[in-house]
């Protein structure tokens, strides 16, 4: 009985029984009555007194009213070595202890996917919607038998994120929910690595041992959700990403979705009690620390994480202690629902490209960061679109199930991501002058002009516009770039030199007496592209030059332009200081004139200087003694 103590009841107590104070045990039930039965209500006071939580205390020594009152002696307290409370749905119970850790869960309780909740937020609620949403990364393991059932924990809802069956998703679950089951691949192949074609060879590995998958699998679930994040926390970690840039991203992540939580435990109790009840409640309900959202942004600043899991694990460690103290069915438990909704979305697109997060975070430093190239390779293909013509695009990633459907990112405009079907992906190489009108409208111009710049720049290192590069050297690039674009026109220079040499072809084929074969000219060539390179490698020291001096020019233009608005507030002050006029004794602002040689700002300093002045006075026999300034 003393493991069923809900923790819900010392929150609720503690601000009945702070500093000492003693109450009759039917008032602390009463407490209780809002958040549960009355049966549920009478059983907490039996245990807290059970557990020494609740100490009995006589008032007088005649009478024979007991109160119950918070058991002072810390030490006293019997506290178990494990957490009471379990790390998925954070109530008590018959608990499972983790062989590494201090933490506990149910078994029933238990994730197959250590980053999949077993609850469901609706993805449309509180923010526009971003797609994808919440999307899984692995494969679902459809097991009905595997459903939550611990009867202490609320039934769960179902989550498109989540380890429940998917064979509770009927025809009445929302549109966003089905669409949220989609299995998304992080090793995106390329569009022309299909069957038949240029497709990637699997790797036969001979395996001697033959173990036990399914023991393996078992053995894993007798370990805590945080454990087991920690053991893969080096391999679902982005390659070449170190503390510096990792603190960056997440400061990103952090600084937009933070604001989902008001408060948390260690806010909670400084602002309503004492250092000893604080301490109490610590000792009864806490085994951890008790992180805070002061903890993670300092830990955040001091590029404390090594790794994106060590992030989610706090995170998960904070939900667990805003969950036990407030309730599961409490305000601020559902708030760290949308958050971990959200850093986990950031979390998995951190993992499929850091630099796109980092560029799309950065967009105010410059205009064309779509077209930096990434560490990672993104295949460019055009995407086709329902009333719009075949669009420039990145390849983000590409779902496992069939239909395969494209997340891809759109060059121009907003850079907007979009699901798109196989049969509506065109490949750069291949020719899409049918897909393309004569006349292009000006987004698709601006689209395919920054297309270009991407594809000049793809032939630098990916090193230079990394998070450790000069800015100042990547802006230039995208300038020189850019410089090598035809903006006037409507279509990209690769168009028009393979317009120029199927000119030519024709034209030697006129003139030769024997037919020559037309071969059809590959977009976006080789030659072209060693072309293209060459030339802007020769350009570029005379770009960096020019930009330097015309960035030094505009420097000096807007000092002095600052100059000489401060120069202009100046002059302004000083004609209002002129105007004015001053006491002639402690030469403050004056408020009023003797005569036209002396002024004061009162009637005191007036009446002290009256000897001096009298002699020199212009005030006429008769006249006002004083005139009051305008």
């Amino acid at each position: 009985m003393r493991s069923d103590f809900p923790p819900l009841a010392i929150r609720i107590w503690m601000h009945k029984l702070k500093k000492g104070v003693a109450l009759p045990p039917a008032t602390l039930e009463k407490c209780l009555v809002t958040k549960m039965s009355a049966e549920a209500a009478t059983l907490s006071v039996a245990n807290a007194c059970e557990r020494g939580i609740l100490v009995p205390r006589t008032e007088g020594t005649r009478s024979k009213r007991v109160s119950l009152a918070f058991c002072q002696k810390l030490n006293s307290l019997s506290i178990p070595g494990n957490d009471p409370y379990c790390y998925e749905c954070h109530l008590p119970g018959v608990l499972k202890e983790c062989p590494s850790c201090i933490r506990s869960f149910h078994e029933n309780c238990q994730r197959k996917e250590p980053e999949k909740p077993n609850y469901c937020v609706p993805s449309d609620k509180g923010q526009p919607y971003r797609l994808p949403q919440n999307e899984s990364d692995k494969e679902a393991e459809n097991n009905p038998s595997e459903e939550f059932t611990q009867s202490p924990t609320p039934e769960p809802l179902l989550d498109h994120n989540s380890n429940i069956s998917q064979g509770h998703v009927t025809s009445d679950t929302p549109d966003f929910l089905k669409h949220e089951n989609l299995e998304w691949d992080d090793d995106v192949f390329f569009v022309s690595e299909r069957k038949g074609a240029r497709q990637r060879k699997q790797a036969n590995v001979k395996d001697e041992q033959h173990p036990n998958l399914d023991s393996d699998t078992s053995s894993e679930l007798e370990y805590c959700t945080r454990c087991r994040l920690l053991k893969m926390a080096s391999l679902h970690n982005p390659p070449q990403l170190d503390k510096q840039e990792l603190a960056c991203l997440l400061k990103y992540s952090w600084g937009i979705h933070h604001s989902w939580l008001t408060t948390d435990v260690s806010k909670y109790m400084a602002k309503n009690w004492n250092d000893r009840d604080r301490a109490l409640v610590k000792r009864i309900l806490f085994k951890t620390k008790i992180l805070g959202l002061a903890d993670i942004e300092r830990s955040i600043a001091a590029k404390k994480y090594r790794y994106l899991t060590e992030f989610l694990m706090d995170l998960l460690d904070l939900q667990h202690n805003i969950a036990v103290f407030f309730g599961p069915k409490s305000v601020e438990y559902t708030a760290t629902k949308w958050l971990l909704r959200d850093v986990t979305h950031d979390i998995r697109e951190i993992r499929r490209c850091p630099d796109c997060f980092r560029y799309s975070h950065e967009a105010n430093l410059s205009s064309l960061w779509f077209a930096k190239p990434c560490l990672q390779r993104h295949e460019l293909v055009f995407a086709k679109q329902t009333g719009s013509p075949p669009w420039p695009a990145k390849v983000i990633s590409v779902s496992k199930r069939k239909p395969i459907k494209y997340d891809v990112r759109f060059f121009g405009g907003s850079h907007s991501r979009a699901l798109i079907s196989e049969r509506d992906i065109i490949p750069i190489e291949s020719d899409i002058q049918s897909h393309i009108k004569p006349k292009n409208s000006k987004a698709l111009s601006s689209a395919l002009r920054e297309l270009q710049c991407h594809m000049i720049l793809s032939h630098y290192s990916a090193s230079q516009f990394g998070f450790h590069a000069d800015p100042a050297i990547a802006e230039n690039l995208i300038q020189v770039a850019l410089s090598h674009c035809n903006e006037s026109s409507e279509t990209p220079q690769w168009t028009k030199k393979r317009k120029l040499n199927s000119s030519t072809t024709e034209a030697t084929s006129a003139n030769s007496p024997v037919p020559n074969r037309v071969l059809p000219a590959r977009r976006c060539s080789i030659a072209f592209r060693s072309e293209a390179l060459q030339e802007s490698r020769s350009s570029y020291a005379d770009s960096v030059t020019y930009q330097n001096l015309a960035s030094e020019i505009i420097q000096a233009n807007e000092e002095l332009v600052k100059c000489q608005s401060e120069l202009a507030i100046m002059r302004q002050k000083l004609d209002a200081v002129k105007r004015k006029r001053w006491c002639h004794l402690c030469l403050e602002e004056a408020a009023f004139d003797c005569c036209f040689s002396a002024s004061y700002c009162s009637g005191d300093c007036q009446r002290r200087d009256k000897r001096r002045h009298q002699t020199n006075c212009c005030q006429k026999p008769g006249a006002p003694a004083r005139t009051p300034l305008t």
